[in-house]
């Protein structure tokens, strides 16, 4: 429970009532019934740009692995290990552009970022249709990192300047599970534009790439005219709603002024939770990123044609789906990131060893059912990637400080991904045990930087709780006040959430 140290007069809540906790906050200032209208509003305001983003980012992202069975290694001259170069060099043009790209909110509309960024990433991906040797893929693939950088963080920090901390795990899980739904459909796509536009100007993979990176520039375009602004300044809010939206914020002792601030960004750099947090996130990810890649390797190599390879692999990316919206919603439900992160670790370990303990003989049609039904299990490896990204925002307050901690975990994705495009070798197949192996290893790092953050959260809590009591919430009287608020998760009043 936190103190309420002063309340507008528009509160319908008793001003003898100084107890109440983040789910009360409705109660604060309009009637559940009101505040739920509200979040539906912002919902649909903020949510469908973002979801259509990772719809195509994953499309656009993973389109490589799916040209790779259509020979694009023969016609660019990237085969063996020039091809896991072509994939790594996302990630360094990613790694390189995450925190000035991210910084550029803080200067500029979020409307005006995330139009350009898209537009940019789908121009970059529509070129790849062109390439003809490795110097021409590496460049497409290089600026198609360097665009795509910015979308993770924006989105993050989108995320958190709209919603409480407690419901940032199923908000996140929301747009991020569309990339499960993107790759889903990307192996139905490859599969119709590949096996059917065999002539013409293009190579079937070039037209894989044209048809894709032309319908991203497209929703790039879109974005600009329907991506609302900054709280303060969204225009289909009145002033009414928008104190309610920042109510609900400072009630959560989340941040509300949107502004660089020079000793947010040291800050951000000298906090060892984010450091740990990109460690966690790091390992998820690598282990995600190469069988994203891979996948329709792996499950050729199980027995399945090349063509039957990209249609098996659709299921991963739904099963991701699931898990994604029933972990993220049992996380907000119970308050709890780290045991459930734990637990799909774990899981995704099991999937991993039982995969190489029970792989199939050749001809074998029951063992290649039962060894792909077993892969399943490690998709709790990326079904709960979501529960990272909401943690970031969970954990760290202040606008700067969140767009740099968001900004690191993505270049420690950008890292991943790098070291996920190695993970597997076509030395390695068909039982790729080398690359299983090295997927398990990560996770259990990965798992151990889990538990080393929440003894550090639990330990930080309980002292602030020893300084200085019970959080207070303070909420302020109008608008102008409310988004003029600045502080980070240094403040006496800020509890972690682990």
């Amino acid at each position: 429970m936190a103190d309420v140290e002063q309340k507008p007069a528009s509160i319908k809540k008793d001003a003898d009532d100084s107890d109440a906790s983040t789910a009360d906050v409705a109660l604060l200032t309009v009637s559940p019934e009101e505040e739920r209208r509200i979040v539906r509003k912002v919902d649909w305001a903020v949510l469908p740009i973002l979801c259509g983003f990772y719809f195509f980012q994953a499309i656009d992202k993973g389109n490589l692995g799916l040209a790779k069975l259509s020979l694009i290694q023969t016609d660019t001259g990237t085969d063996g290990t020039l091809f896991n170069v072509a994939v790594s060099m996302f990630f360094i043009g990613y790694g390189i552009c995450a925190v000035p790209i991210t910084l550029a909110v803080a200067k500029f509309n979020p409307r005006l970022l995330i139009s350009f960024i898209g537009f940019a990433w789908g121009l970059a991906v529509l070129l790849m249709s062109f390439a003809r040797n490795p110097a021409g893929l590496f460049a497409a693939r290089f600026f198609l990192g360097v665009f795509e950088a910015g979308i993770l963080p924006l989105s993050m920090f989108i995320t958190s300047i709209w919603y409480p901390r407690k419901e940032h795990a199923l908000k996140t899980a929301i747009w991020f599970s569309c990339s499960s739904i993107g790759s889903t459909c990307a192996g139905l796509i490859s599969y119709g534009i590949q096996k059917n536009l065999t002539s013409g100007f293009l190579k079937p993979w070039g037209y894989l790439f044209f048809i894709e990176g032309g319908f991203t520039m497209a929703w790039g375009i879109l974005a600009f005219f329907i991506t609302p602004d900054i709280p303060e300044r969204a225009t289909f809010l009145t002033a009414e709603e928008k104190l309610v939206i920042a109510h609900r914020l400072e009630a959560d002792r989340s941040q509300n002024k949107v502004a660089f601030n020079r000793a947010q960004f040291k800050e951000a750099f000298l906090d060892i939770k984010i450091w740990i947090l990109a460690l966690v996130y790091f390992t998820w990810q690598a282990v995600n990123t190469a069988f994203s890649f891979f996948g329709p390797q792996i499950i050729q190599a199980l027995g399945a044609s090349s063509l039957n390879a990209q249609l098996l692999n659709s299921p991963f990316a739904a099963f991701n789906f699931v898990i994604q919206v029933v972990i993220s919603w049992s996380s907000d439900r119970t308050g709890d990131r780290s045991l459930h992160l734990v637990v799909a670790g774990l899981l995704s370990i099991v999937g991993y060893l039982c995969v190489i303990f029970a792989y199939p003989t050749s001809g074998d049609n029951v063992g290649f059912w039962r060894t792909y039904v077993l892969l399943f299990f490690t998709s709790f490896n990326p079904g709960s990637l979501t529960l990272i990204i909401g943690w970031t925002t969970n954990i760290f307050a202040g606008s700067t400080k969140r767009i740099v901690t968001s900004s690191i975990i993505a270049i420690a994705g950008a890292f991943a991904g790098a070291v996920g495009s190695y993970i597997y070798e076509d030395s390695d197949k068909p039982k790729y045990r080398v690359g299983h192996s090295s997927a398990m290893i990560l996770i259990i790092v990965g798992i151990v930087a889990v538990f080393a953050l929440r003894w550090v959260l639990v330990r930080e809590n309980r002292k602030r709780d020893e300084l200085y009591g019970k959080a207070k919430i303070y909420l302020a009287k109008d608008v102008d006040e409310a988004f003029s608020q600045e502080f980070t998760d240094k403040d006496p009043n800020y509890r972690y959430v682990y």
